[in-house]
Protein backbone atom coordinates (compact mmCIF):
# COMPACT_ATOMS: atom_id res chain seq x y z
CA UNK A 1 0.00 0.00 0.00
CA UNK A 2 1.28 3.47 -0.89
CA UNK A 3 2.59 5.80 1.78
CA UNK A 4 2.81 9.59 1.93
CA UNK A 5 5.07 11.76 4.08
CA UNK A 6 3.75 15.07 5.41
CA UNK A 7 6.18 17.56 6.96
CA UNK A 8 5.01 20.49 9.10
CA UNK A 9 7.61 23.14 10.00
CA UNK A 10 6.03 24.86 13.00
CA UNK A 11 7.13 27.75 15.18
CA UNK A 12 8.36 25.57 18.04
CA UNK A 13 8.64 22.12 16.48
CA UNK A 14 8.79 20.11 13.28
CA UNK A 15 6.37 17.24 12.84
CA UNK A 16 6.45 14.42 10.28
CA UNK A 17 3.64 11.97 9.68
CA UNK A 18 3.45 8.90 7.42
CA UNK A 19 -0.04 8.17 6.12
CA UNK A 20 -1.13 5.18 4.05
CA UNK A 21 -3.55 5.17 1.12
CA UNK A 22 -6.51 4.59 3.47
CA UNK A 23 -5.65 7.72 5.46
CA UNK A 24 -4.33 5.79 8.43
CA UNK A 25 -1.35 7.27 10.29
CA UNK A 26 1.43 4.69 10.20
CA UNK A 27 3.85 6.68 12.33
CA UNK A 28 4.73 10.23 13.32
CA UNK A 29 7.47 12.09 15.13
CA UNK A 30 7.95 15.60 16.50
CA UNK A 31 11.22 17.39 17.23
CA UNK A 32 11.50 20.75 18.99
CA UNK A 33 13.80 23.74 18.51
CA UNK A 34 14.21 27.19 19.99
CA UNK A 35 13.62 30.73 18.86
CA UNK A 36 16.47 33.23 19.05
CA UNK A 37 15.85 36.63 20.66
CA UNK A 38 18.84 38.82 19.78
CA UNK A 39 17.19 42.15 20.59
CA UNK A 40 13.84 43.20 21.99
CA UNK A 41 11.20 42.33 19.40
CA UNK A 42 13.64 40.40 17.18
CA UNK A 43 12.53 36.79 16.79
CA UNK A 44 14.63 34.47 14.64
CA UNK A 45 15.32 30.80 14.03
CA UNK A 46 18.38 29.08 12.67
CA UNK A 47 17.41 27.19 9.48
CA UNK A 48 20.10 24.63 10.28
CA UNK A 49 18.03 23.69 13.32
CA UNK A 50 15.04 23.02 11.06
CA UNK A 51 17.15 20.61 9.02
CA UNK A 52 18.52 18.99 12.16
CA UNK A 53 14.98 18.52 13.48
CA UNK A 54 13.88 17.00 10.15
CA UNK A 55 16.78 14.56 10.15
CA UNK A 56 16.10 13.57 13.77
CA UNK A 57 12.38 13.13 13.13
CA UNK A 58 12.99 10.94 10.08
CA UNK A 59 15.56 8.91 12.00
CA UNK A 60 12.97 8.45 14.73
CA UNK A 61 10.50 7.04 12.19
CA UNK A 62 13.00 4.36 11.26
CA UNK A 63 12.97 3.02 14.82
CA UNK A 64 9.48 1.75 14.08
CA UNK A 65 10.29 0.40 10.62
CA UNK A 66 13.84 0.55 9.26
CA UNK A 67 12.57 0.59 5.64
CA UNK A 68 9.75 3.10 6.06
CA UNK A 69 11.57 6.04 4.44
CA UNK A 70 12.40 3.98 1.36
CA UNK A 71 8.71 3.12 0.97
CA UNK A 72 7.47 6.72 0.79
CA UNK A 73 5.70 7.35 -2.55
CA UNK A 74 5.39 11.13 -2.30
CA UNK A 75 6.22 13.99 0.08
CA UNK A 76 4.74 17.42 0.72
CA UNK A 77 5.47 20.23 3.16
CA UNK A 78 3.70 22.91 5.11
CA UNK A 79 4.96 25.41 7.63
CA UNK A 80 4.75 28.64 9.54
CA UNK A 81 3.75 31.54 7.34
CA UNK A 82 5.04 35.13 6.89
CA UNK A 83 8.68 34.42 7.81
CA UNK A 84 11.63 34.86 5.45
CA UNK A 85 15.00 33.27 4.72
CA UNK A 86 17.38 35.05 2.30
CA UNK A 87 19.45 32.54 0.31
CA UNK A 88 22.30 32.81 -2.20
CA UNK A 89 22.35 31.23 -5.66
CA UNK A 90 23.42 27.90 -4.14
CA UNK A 91 20.54 27.84 -1.65
CA UNK A 92 22.67 28.71 1.37
CA UNK A 93 20.95 30.78 4.06
CA UNK A 94 22.57 34.21 4.36
CA UNK A 95 20.85 35.08 7.64
CA UNK A 96 18.75 33.45 10.31
CA UNK A 97 15.07 33.17 9.43
CA UNK A 98 13.07 36.17 10.59
CA UNK A 99 9.82 34.53 11.65
CA UNK A 100 6.23 35.72 11.81
CA UNK A 101 6.33 37.02 15.40
CA UNK A 102 9.32 39.32 14.79
CA UNK A 103 8.57 43.02 15.33
CA UNK A 104 11.72 44.79 14.12
CA UNK A 105 10.09 46.22 10.98
CA UNK A 106 7.88 48.82 12.68
CA UNK A 107 9.39 51.65 10.59
CA UNK A 108 8.82 49.67 7.40
CA UNK A 109 5.24 48.96 8.48
CA UNK A 110 4.67 52.69 8.95
CA UNK A 111 5.97 53.28 5.42
CA UNK A 112 3.58 50.67 4.02
CA UNK A 113 0.66 52.30 5.80
CA UNK A 114 1.66 55.73 4.48
CA UNK A 115 2.05 54.78 0.81
CA UNK A 116 -1.38 53.19 0.36
CA UNK A 117 -4.67 53.23 2.25
CA UNK A 118 -5.97 50.04 3.82
CA UNK A 119 -8.62 49.84 1.10
CA UNK A 120 -5.96 50.13 -1.63
CA UNK A 121 -3.88 47.38 -0.04
CA UNK A 122 -6.93 45.12 0.20
CA UNK A 123 -7.87 45.77 -3.43
CA UNK A 124 -4.42 44.63 -4.59
CA UNK A 125 -3.41 41.95 -2.09
CA UNK A 126 -6.59 41.04 -0.20
CA UNK A 127 -4.94 42.21 3.02
CA UNK A 128 -3.84 45.34 4.83
CA UNK A 129 -0.33 45.71 6.28
CA UNK A 130 0.53 44.27 9.66
CA UNK A 131 3.77 43.63 11.49
CA UNK A 132 3.82 39.90 10.66
CA UNK A 133 3.59 39.98 6.87
CA UNK A 134 6.64 39.18 4.78
CA UNK A 135 6.95 42.39 2.76
CA UNK A 136 7.98 44.45 5.79
CA UNK A 137 10.72 41.93 6.60
CA UNK A 138 12.17 42.10 3.09
CA UNK A 139 12.12 45.89 3.27
CA UNK A 140 13.94 45.69 6.61
CA UNK A 141 16.74 43.74 4.92
CA UNK A 142 16.80 46.26 2.08
CA UNK A 143 17.01 49.22 4.47
CA UNK A 144 19.26 47.82 7.21
CA UNK A 145 21.29 45.07 5.48
CA UNK A 146 21.71 46.45 1.93
CA UNK A 147 24.76 44.30 1.13
CA UNK A 148 22.93 41.16 2.20
CA UNK A 149 19.88 42.26 0.19
CA UNK A 150 22.02 42.58 -2.95
CA UNK A 151 23.67 39.18 -2.34
CA UNK A 152 20.29 37.50 -1.92
CA UNK A 153 19.28 35.37 -4.87
CA UNK A 154 15.85 34.46 -3.46
CA UNK A 155 13.78 35.36 -0.40
CA UNK A 156 12.10 32.13 0.68
CA UNK A 157 9.26 31.41 3.07
CA UNK A 158 10.13 28.85 5.77
CA UNK A 159 8.51 25.77 4.25
CA UNK A 160 9.93 26.69 0.83
CA UNK A 161 13.44 26.86 2.25
CA UNK A 162 13.00 23.43 3.78
CA UNK A 163 11.60 21.96 0.56
CA UNK A 164 14.49 23.47 -1.43
CA UNK A 165 16.88 21.50 0.79
CA UNK A 166 15.07 18.36 -0.42
CA UNK A 167 14.85 19.17 -4.13
CA UNK A 168 17.31 21.97 -4.90
CA UNK A 169 14.46 24.04 -6.42
CA UNK A 170 13.33 27.43 -5.09
CA UNK A 171 9.55 27.80 -5.45
CA UNK A 172 6.52 28.78 -3.43
CA UNK A 173 2.78 28.18 -3.68
CA UNK A 174 -0.19 30.52 -4.02
CA UNK A 175 -1.46 29.97 -0.47
CA UNK A 176 1.80 30.98 1.23
CA UNK A 177 2.45 33.77 -1.28
CA UNK A 178 -0.97 35.27 -0.53
CA UNK A 179 0.16 35.97 3.05
CA UNK A 180 3.23 38.01 2.06
CA UNK A 181 1.53 41.29 1.02
CA UNK A 182 3.31 40.89 -2.32
CA UNK A 183 0.82 38.78 -4.29
CA UNK A 184 -1.79 40.34 -6.56
CA UNK A 185 -4.79 38.44 -5.24
CA UNK A 186 -6.66 38.65 -8.56
CA UNK A 187 -3.93 37.71 -11.04
CA UNK A 188 -2.07 35.39 -8.63
CA UNK A 189 1.23 36.92 -9.71
CA UNK A 190 3.77 38.96 -7.78
CA UNK A 191 2.35 42.47 -7.81
CA UNK A 192 4.15 44.87 -10.14
CA UNK A 193 2.46 47.77 -8.37
CA UNK A 194 3.80 46.80 -4.95
CA UNK A 195 7.30 45.83 -6.07
CA UNK A 196 7.67 49.01 -8.15
CA UNK A 197 6.30 51.22 -5.37
CA UNK A 198 8.90 49.92 -2.92
CA UNK A 199 11.71 49.42 -5.46
CA UNK A 200 11.93 45.66 -4.98
CA UNK A 201 13.59 43.35 -7.44
CA UNK A 202 10.95 40.74 -8.33
CA UNK A 203 13.63 38.34 -9.56
CA UNK A 204 14.48 37.82 -5.87
CA UNK A 205 11.05 36.23 -5.36
CA UNK A 206 10.51 32.54 -6.22
CA UNK A 207 8.23 31.17 -8.91
CA UNK A 208 4.67 30.55 -7.66
CA UNK A 209 2.84 27.26 -8.23
CA UNK A 210 -0.28 25.44 -7.17
CA UNK A 211 -0.05 23.70 -3.81
CA UNK A 212 -0.63 20.42 -5.70
CA UNK A 213 2.12 20.96 -8.27
CA UNK A 214 5.17 18.74 -8.64
CA UNK A 215 8.12 20.65 -7.18
CA UNK A 216 11.05 18.39 -7.93
CA UNK A 217 12.23 15.19 -6.33
CA UNK A 218 14.57 14.09 -3.56
CA UNK A 219 18.13 14.78 -4.65
CA UNK A 220 21.02 12.39 -4.11
CA UNK A 221 22.47 14.71 -1.48
CA UNK A 222 19.26 14.98 0.54
CA UNK A 223 18.68 11.23 0.17
CA UNK A 224 22.10 10.50 1.64
CA UNK A 225 21.67 13.07 4.41
CA UNK A 226 18.10 12.24 5.44
CA UNK A 227 17.71 8.59 4.51
CA UNK A 228 14.95 9.23 1.98
CA UNK A 229 14.83 7.52 -1.42
CA UNK A 230 16.42 9.50 -4.25
CA UNK A 231 13.87 10.50 -6.87
CA UNK A 232 10.84 10.49 -4.53
CA UNK A 233 8.45 13.17 -5.86
CA UNK A 234 7.91 16.26 -3.72
CA UNK A 235 4.65 18.21 -4.00
CA UNK A 236 4.80 21.99 -3.51
CA UNK A 237 2.71 22.23 -0.32
CA UNK A 238 0.93 25.12 1.37
CA UNK A 239 0.88 27.45 4.37
CA UNK A 240 0.18 25.97 7.78
CA UNK A 241 -3.26 27.55 8.19
CA UNK A 242 -4.41 25.99 4.93
CA UNK A 243 -2.81 22.63 5.79
CA UNK A 244 -4.49 22.59 9.19
CA UNK A 245 -7.79 23.21 7.42
CA UNK A 246 -7.18 20.40 4.94
CA UNK A 247 -6.34 18.01 7.74
CA UNK A 248 -9.76 18.75 9.24
CA UNK A 249 -11.64 18.43 5.94
CA UNK A 250 -12.28 22.18 5.58
CA UNK A 251 -12.64 22.39 1.80
CA UNK A 252 -16.27 23.34 1.10
CA UNK A 253 -17.93 26.67 2.02
CA UNK A 254 -20.27 24.93 4.50
CA UNK A 255 -17.27 23.92 6.62
CA UNK A 256 -15.96 26.48 9.12
CA UNK A 257 -12.85 25.88 11.22
CA UNK A 258 -11.73 27.43 14.51
CA UNK A 259 -8.18 26.62 15.55
CA UNK A 260 -7.02 27.21 19.12
CA UNK A 261 -3.30 26.53 19.15
CA UNK A 262 -0.48 28.86 20.14
CA UNK A 263 -2.36 31.42 18.08
CA UNK A 264 -5.98 31.18 16.97
CA UNK A 265 -7.68 31.31 13.58
CA UNK A 266 -11.22 31.41 12.23
CA UNK A 267 -10.95 29.84 8.77
CA UNK A 268 -13.68 29.71 6.12
CA UNK A 269 -13.37 28.31 2.59
CA UNK A 270 -15.13 30.15 -0.25
CA UNK A 271 -15.74 29.36 -3.91
CA UNK A 272 -15.36 33.01 -4.92
CA UNK A 273 -12.95 35.77 -4.05
CA UNK A 274 -14.38 37.63 -1.05
CA UNK A 275 -12.73 40.51 0.77
CA UNK A 276 -13.56 42.67 3.77
CA UNK A 277 -12.71 46.02 2.18
CA UNK A 278 -11.10 47.63 5.24
CA UNK A 279 -8.90 44.60 5.89
CA UNK A 280 -10.38 43.38 9.16
CA UNK A 281 -10.01 39.85 7.81
CA UNK A 282 -7.31 38.16 5.75
CA UNK A 283 -8.16 37.02 2.23
CA UNK A 284 -5.86 34.17 1.23
CA UNK A 285 -5.63 31.50 -1.43
CA UNK A 286 -6.83 28.02 -0.45
CA UNK A 287 -4.62 24.99 -1.06
CA UNK A 288 -7.49 23.55 -3.13
CA UNK A 289 -7.23 25.13 -6.61
CA UNK A 290 -10.00 27.61 -7.42
CA UNK A 291 -10.93 28.22 -3.79
CA UNK A 292 -10.25 31.10 -1.43
CA UNK A 293 -10.03 31.70 2.28
CA UNK A 294 -11.43 34.30 4.62
CA UNK A 295 -9.54 34.16 7.87
CA UNK A 296 -9.50 36.01 11.15
CA UNK A 297 -6.63 35.55 13.56
CA UNK A 298 -5.66 36.28 17.14
CA UNK A 299 -1.97 36.07 17.94
CA UNK A 300 -2.20 34.72 21.48
CA UNK A 301 -4.80 31.99 21.92
CA UNK A 302 -3.44 28.95 23.75
CA UNK A 303 -0.38 31.08 24.42
CA UNK A 304 -2.52 33.34 26.63
CA UNK A 305 -3.47 30.40 28.81
CA UNK A 306 0.11 29.13 28.87
CA UNK A 307 1.26 32.63 29.93
CA UNK A 308 -1.29 32.67 32.74
CA UNK A 309 -0.27 29.22 33.96
CA UNK A 310 3.49 29.71 33.80
CA UNK A 311 4.17 33.44 34.22
CA UNK A 312 1.34 34.49 36.53
CA UNK A 313 0.53 31.32 38.47
CA UNK A 314 4.17 30.12 38.35
CA UNK A 315 3.24 26.64 37.08
CA UNK A 316 1.48 25.74 40.32
CA UNK A 317 -0.92 23.66 38.20
CA UNK A 318 -0.50 21.87 34.89
CA UNK A 319 -2.46 23.30 31.95
CA UNK A 320 -5.14 20.61 32.19
CA UNK A 321 -5.45 21.09 35.94
CA UNK A 322 -5.85 24.83 35.48
CA UNK A 323 -8.52 24.25 32.82
CA UNK A 324 -10.27 21.91 35.22
CA UNK A 325 -10.16 24.68 37.82
CA UNK A 326 -11.47 27.19 35.29
CA UNK A 327 -14.40 24.84 34.63
CA UNK A 328 -15.55 25.30 38.23
CA UNK A 329 -16.16 29.02 37.63
CA UNK A 330 -19.52 30.15 36.27
CA UNK A 331 -19.87 31.16 32.64
CA UNK A 332 -18.92 34.81 32.30
CA UNK A 333 -16.30 34.59 35.08
CA UNK A 334 -18.27 36.98 37.32
CA UNK A 335 -18.04 39.64 34.59
CA UNK A 336 -14.25 39.54 34.37
CA UNK A 337 -13.00 40.22 30.83
CA UNK A 338 -9.65 39.38 29.27
CA UNK A 339 -8.27 40.96 26.09
CA UNK A 340 -5.77 38.42 24.66
CA UNK A 341 -3.44 40.96 23.08
CA UNK A 342 -0.15 39.71 24.55
CA UNK A 343 1.55 40.08 21.14
CA UNK A 344 -0.76 42.78 19.84
CA UNK A 345 -3.91 41.83 17.99
CA UNK A 346 -4.49 40.75 14.41
CA UNK A 347 -8.20 40.57 13.47
CA UNK A 348 -10.03 42.84 13.38
CA UNK A 349 -7.68 45.62 14.56
CA UNK A 350 -4.31 44.71 13.00
CA UNK A 351 -2.67 46.57 15.88
CA UNK A 352 0.76 45.39 16.97
CA UNK A 353 0.67 47.92 19.84
CA UNK A 354 -2.43 46.51 21.57
CA UNK A 355 -1.79 45.07 25.04
CA UNK A 356 -3.18 42.13 27.00
CA UNK A 357 -5.64 43.30 29.64
CA UNK A 358 -7.89 42.04 32.43
CA UNK A 359 -10.93 44.28 32.99
CA UNK A 360 -13.32 44.18 35.93
CA UNK A 361 -11.43 42.73 38.88
CA UNK A 362 -13.22 42.68 42.24
CA UNK A 363 -12.38 41.01 45.53
CA UNK A 364 -14.63 38.09 44.51
CA UNK A 365 -12.38 36.96 41.67
CA UNK A 366 -10.11 33.96 42.14
CA UNK A 367 -7.80 31.84 40.00
CA UNK A 368 -10.77 29.97 38.61
CA UNK A 369 -12.44 33.13 37.25
CA UNK A 370 -9.14 34.48 35.90
CA UNK A 371 -8.50 31.20 34.11
CA UNK A 372 -11.97 30.99 32.65
CA UNK A 373 -11.86 34.65 31.59
CA UNK A 374 -8.75 33.91 29.50
CA UNK A 375 -10.57 31.08 27.68
CA UNK A 376 -13.60 33.30 27.11
CA UNK A 377 -11.49 36.28 26.02
CA UNK A 378 -9.69 34.24 23.36
CA UNK A 379 -13.02 32.92 22.08
CA UNK A 380 -14.53 36.43 22.09
CA UNK A 381 -11.65 37.56 19.87
CA UNK A 382 -12.34 34.74 17.42
CA UNK A 383 -16.08 35.41 17.66
CA UNK A 384 -15.41 38.92 16.36
CA UNK A 385 -13.92 37.40 13.21
CA UNK A 386 -16.80 34.91 13.02
CA UNK A 387 -19.39 37.70 12.91
CA UNK A 388 -17.40 39.71 10.35
CA UNK A 389 -17.10 36.65 8.08
CA UNK A 390 -20.86 36.09 8.23
CA UNK A 391 -21.42 39.73 7.23
CA UNK A 392 -18.80 39.66 4.47
CA UNK A 393 -20.03 36.54 2.66
CA UNK A 394 -23.72 36.85 3.59
CA UNK A 395 -23.80 33.29 4.87
CA UNK A 396 -24.60 31.88 8.30
CA UNK A 397 -22.41 29.21 9.85
CA UNK A 398 -24.17 25.86 10.32
CA UNK A 399 -21.52 24.26 12.50
CA UNK A 400 -17.95 24.93 13.58
CA UNK A 401 -15.05 22.47 13.70
CA UNK A 402 -12.74 23.16 16.64
CA UNK A 403 -9.17 21.92 16.45
CA UNK A 404 -5.78 22.54 18.05
CA UNK A 405 -4.69 22.00 21.62
CA UNK A 406 -7.78 23.82 22.92
CA UNK A 407 -10.05 21.20 21.39
CA UNK A 408 -8.67 18.61 23.77
CA UNK A 409 -10.48 20.06 26.81
CA UNK A 410 -14.25 20.26 27.18
CA UNK A 411 -14.16 23.81 28.57
CA UNK A 412 -12.86 25.25 25.29
CA UNK A 413 -15.36 23.29 23.20
CA UNK A 414 -18.43 23.91 25.36
CA UNK A 415 -17.57 27.62 25.74
CA UNK A 416 -17.12 27.92 21.96
CA UNK A 417 -20.57 26.41 21.36
CA UNK A 418 -22.17 28.79 23.85
CA UNK A 419 -20.37 31.90 22.59
CA UNK A 420 -20.69 31.23 18.84
CA UNK A 421 -24.21 29.81 19.29
CA UNK A 422 -23.68 27.01 16.77
CA UNK A 423 -22.95 23.30 17.14
CA UNK A 424 -19.22 22.77 17.64
CA UNK A 425 -17.58 19.62 16.32
CA UNK A 426 -14.54 18.17 18.00
CA UNK A 427 -12.62 15.76 15.77
CA UNK A 428 -9.93 13.41 16.95
CA UNK A 429 -6.51 14.79 16.08
CA UNK A 430 -5.08 13.24 12.91
CA UNK A 431 -1.78 15.05 12.89
CA UNK A 432 -2.80 18.61 12.06
CA UNK A 433 -0.93 20.40 9.30
CA UNK A 434 1.38 17.46 8.62
CA UNK A 435 -1.68 15.33 7.82
CA UNK A 436 -2.90 18.05 5.44
CA UNK A 437 0.50 17.98 3.75
CA UNK A 438 0.19 14.21 3.31
CA UNK A 439 -3.17 14.81 1.61
CA UNK A 440 -1.45 17.16 -0.85
CA UNK A 441 1.14 14.48 -1.56
CA UNK A 442 -1.58 11.90 -2.27
CA UNK A 443 -3.44 14.17 -4.71
CA UNK A 444 -0.37 15.85 -6.21
CA UNK A 445 1.15 12.52 -7.19
CA UNK A 446 -2.08 11.49 -8.97
CA UNK A 447 -3.34 8.78 -6.61
CA UNK A 448 -6.52 10.80 -5.99
CA UNK A 449 -8.23 13.25 -8.31
CA UNK A 450 -9.16 15.99 -5.83
CA UNK A 451 -8.66 17.02 -2.23
CA UNK A 452 -12.41 16.55 -1.66
CA UNK A 453 -12.08 12.96 -2.81
CA UNK A 454 -9.17 12.18 -0.51
CA UNK A 455 -10.93 13.90 2.42
CA UNK A 456 -13.98 11.70 1.87
CA UNK A 457 -11.97 8.50 1.38
CA UNK A 458 -9.90 9.22 4.49
CA UNK A 459 -13.00 9.81 6.62
CA UNK A 460 -12.50 13.50 7.39
CA UNK A 461 -16.22 14.25 7.07
CA UNK A 462 -17.09 11.83 9.88
CA UNK A 463 -17.46 14.00 12.97
CA UNK A 464 -16.54 12.30 16.24
CA UNK A 465 -18.35 14.48 18.79
CA UNK A 466 -20.75 17.45 18.60
CA UNK A 467 -21.41 20.00 21.36
CA UNK A 468 -24.63 22.01 21.15
CA UNK A 469 -25.05 25.58 22.47
CA UNK A 470 -26.95 26.51 25.61
CA UNK A 471 -29.23 29.40 24.62
CA UNK A 472 -29.35 30.88 28.12
CA UNK A 473 -25.56 30.92 28.38
CA UNK A 474 -25.28 32.40 24.88
CA UNK A 475 -27.56 35.25 25.95
CA UNK A 476 -25.30 35.94 28.92
CA UNK A 477 -22.19 35.75 26.75
CA UNK A 478 -23.70 38.06 24.14
CA UNK A 479 -24.18 40.78 26.77
CA UNK A 480 -20.55 40.42 27.89
CA UNK A 481 -19.39 40.38 24.28
CA UNK A 482 -21.01 43.76 23.65
CA UNK A 483 -18.83 45.18 26.45
CA UNK A 484 -15.79 43.29 25.14
CA UNK A 485 -16.01 44.81 21.64
CA UNK A 486 -16.05 48.34 23.10
CA UNK A 487 -12.97 47.73 25.24
CA UNK A 488 -10.35 48.05 22.50
CA UNK A 489 -11.60 51.43 21.28
CA UNK A 490 -11.74 52.69 24.85
CA UNK A 491 -8.18 51.58 25.58
CA UNK A 492 -6.48 52.10 22.21
CA UNK A 493 -4.81 55.41 23.13
CA UNK A 494 -3.60 53.94 26.43
CA UNK A 495 -2.15 50.89 24.63
CA UNK A 496 -0.31 53.10 22.17
CA UNK A 497 0.91 55.41 24.91
CA UNK A 498 2.36 52.49 26.83
CA UNK A 499 3.99 51.13 23.68
CA UNK A 500 5.66 54.45 22.93
CA UNK A 501 6.92 55.11 26.47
Amino acid sequence: MKKYLGIDLGTSSLKVVVVNQRGEIINSSTMHYDVIIRNEGWVEQNPDQWLKALKEALTDLKKFDSQILKEINAISVTGQMHGIVPVDEFGNALHHAIIWSDRRNEQELAALQTELTNEEWVTITGNRPNISFTLGKILWFKNHEPELYEKTDKFLLPKDYLRMQLTGIAETDYSDASATLLLDIRTLKWSENISNLFHLNRSKLPEIKSSLSFSGSITRTSAETLGLKEGTPVICGCGDAQAQALGNGIIHPKDWLCTVGTSGQLFVSTDRLAMEKSGKLHTLVHADPGKWVLMGATLSAGMSFKWLAESIFDSELEIKELLDLASTANAGSKNLLFLPYLFGERSPYMDERAKGTFIGFTNEHTKSEMSRAVVEGVLFSLYQSFKIVEETIGQKCKYLVLTGGGAQHDLWVKSAADIFNVPVVRNNSRGGGAYGAAMLAAVGTGDYNTLSQVAEKWGLYQHEMVYYPNSALHEKYEKLYQVYVRAYDSLKEIFHGLHDC
